[in-house]
């Protein structure tokens, strides 16, 4: 890999050390392999998930100011029910 890596020491329950080195031997990989491809597709799930709640808040966004409500001032409305429910 061409990047500066940093060593890094962490502590894992043995059972699930247990179950790593048999999915990594299964796959043929190095412990910091099988470790840094797991937190790589986390980070790309995780990325996925931010670009479809993107994709959703732009959809209903769509749909409110296209649909019924287009001629509901959705953000006095949205000032008004912060007022009546203060957690929001």
């Amino acid at each position: 890999m061409d990047y500066t890596s940093t060593r890094t020491q962490i502590y894992i329950p043995k059972s699930l050390r247990d179950d790593i080195d048999k999915a990594r031997v299964h796959l043929g990989e190095s412990l910091a392999e099988y470790l840094r491809k797991a937190a790589l597709e986390r980070l790309k799930k995780s990325n996925r998930q931010k670009v479809d709640l993107a994709k959703l808040a732009d959809e209903i966004v769509g749909s409110v100011k296209n649909g019924a409500w287009s001629e509901i001032d959705v953000d006095k409305w949205l000032r008004e029910e912060r007022q009546d429910r203060p957690g929001l």
